[in-house]
């Protein structure tokens, strides 16, 4: 029979329940951070500036000085580091009964809780892209503007150095497909300002889709160049798309978030179930300011205790900061043809 669970066991106890807090944080499926430029930092607040390209060189005549290129610093973007986490009680009952199974569960959950809550956050700045703020599930308003005041996804995009404007909006906010895809790529290679107003080409790599199925399977059907079951129309169980390649196999990384299509308390929105993005993730311009990564706070072993229960309190704990400065690195489509 394993041993009661006590002071003199404590120090075992909670070493094992640290492991399999890590372990089980590692294990949480975290795919949002992907698409941000990660830095760790030792403030809580700061300013991110875009620094656009110089203008189009310009011709030298003979014995002529060298013309000086045009610069415009971009806009600027705040950002505030927030805190998150939870705890959790072992208590006396499962201690003194060896509920071991209850007590792994409760440490799980915690690690769950922290990774799940990031995953979320992470994932909402694209689930409210079209949006300028949204209040998340703590009742709390979350600024999801850019650098120039806009949502992360708009039609009228401004640039610093120049009057013209821009849209990172795929036209129409078609499905994801053959069409809307092409759609998307029109606009990285028409549509990107640089912070003079001159264009920019920028290569996307990453297709960013929810967890529909439909729009699953219609990525691999093209990423991978998966075929069909059936060619359209058919009735036969025979192929004829089997082993024919298309234009999109193998050009973009594909990333799939199970919390896009949700609302701000993370339960399922239909409305935002065929959301997509492309991408061009070598140039991403959302930034996640780590303070303090996702750790484990034990209590101690003769202090840890609440003296009104006999339950010993554990915690995790994590602060960090989002925000996105520029719009030029992505598009987005709301798929419903709206």
């Amino acid at each position: 029979m394993p041993a009661t669970i006590n002071t003199q066991t404590f120090p075992d106890f909670t070493r094992n329940a640290e492991i399999r807090w890590r372990e089980r944080f590692e294990l949480f499926p975290k795919v949002a951070g992907i698409l941000y430029d990660v830095e760790d930092v030792d403030v809580i607040t700061g300013e991110e500036s875009s620094f656009g390209y110089y203008s189009i060189a310009k011709e030298k005549g003979e014995g002529d000085d060298f013309a000086f290129l045009n610069v415009n610093q971009g806009y600027n973007k705040i950002w505030n580091v927030y805190e998150i986490g939870g705890e959790t009680k072992i208590t006396w009952k499962m201690r003194r009964g060896n509920k071991y199974r209850e007590m792994d569960r409760s440490i799980s959950n915690l690690a769950v809780s922290v990774a799940k809550r990031m995953e979320v956050d992470l994932t909402h700045r694209f689930t409210f892209a079209w949006d300028t703020s949204y209040t998340n599930l703590d009742g709390n308003t979350v600024d999801t503007t850019i650098g120039d005041g806009l949502a992360l996804i708009s039609n009228v995009h401004t640039v610093k150095g120049s009057a013209t404007t821009f849209s990172n909006q795929v036209p129409n906010n078609p499905p994801l497909s053959k069409a809307g895809m092409e759609a998307a790529q029109k606009l990285f290679s028409s549509q990107m300002l640089d912070d003079n107003g001159e264009l920019i080409f920028q290569n996307p790599d990453t297709l960013v889709i929810t967890n529909n199925p439909v729009d699953v399977h219609i990525a691999l059907q093209y990423l991978e160049s998966v075929a069909a079951p059936l060619t359209v129309g058919s009735t036969s169980t025979a192929n004829s798309n089997a082993g024919i390649y298309n234009v999109f196999r193998g050009l973009y990384d594909l990333v799939v978030l199970p919390y896009l299509a949700t609302t701000a308390q993370g339960q399922h929105d239909s409305n935002k179930f065929r959301y997509w993005f492309l991408a061009d993730l070598s140039m991403t311009d959302a930034l996640l300011k780590v303070l303090q990564r996702p750790q484990f706070i034990p209590p101690t072993a003769y202090d840890g205790r609440e003296f009104e229960t006999m339950d010993w309190k554990y915690a995790a704990h994590a602060a960090y900061a989002l925000c996105v400065v520029r719009a030029q690195w992505i598009v987005g489509s709301k798929g419903d043809n709206s």
